[in-house]
């Protein structure tokens, strides 16, 4: 997994200090103001780059993003990837159209539908994500 945000480097790095473990599942980070990112989302510049720094260096159709927002979506779209969306309850459905997959929760995520292995079922005792 990879991050690939409009965010500042250096916002990337506070939320990071914040939330340890759940940006260390993190591969790596590409943010608006990496160098390599000449033109934040909407382009799709920024997925691009994201995709080029995994060892497998992955083509744009096995890339499967997650977004909440509709130039995310189109960003993600651009650069030939599938986006499951996310998005806020209170977004114009026409905003929505372009996504591959929208659900309202991540929970709601179907991981076969992708060609991905199913998630593991089996209850495990709660963990806390920091905060």
């Amino acid at each position: 997994m990879a991050l690939a945000t409009n965010s500042t480097a250096q916002a990337v790095r506070l939320h990071a200090t914040a939330r340890p473990k759940l940006f260390g599942l993190f591969h790596h980070k590409v943010s608006v103001t990496d160098p390599e990112v000449l033109r934040g989302k909407p382009y799709p510049d920024i997925y691009m780059v994201a995709a080029a720094r995994f060892p497998e260096k992955p083509k744009a159709k096995q890339c499967l993003v997650f977004e909440d927002s509709f130039v995310g979506v189109k960003s993600a779209v651009e650069a030939g990837m599938q986006v499951v969306m996310i998005p806020d309850s209170r977004i114009d459905r026409e905003q929505t159209r372009q996504a591959t997959l929208v659900i309202r929760s991540l929970l709601d995520f179907q991981p076969e539908l992708f060609g991905l292995p199913p998630f593991d079922d089996t209850p495990r005792p709660c963990s806390r994500i920091e905060k």
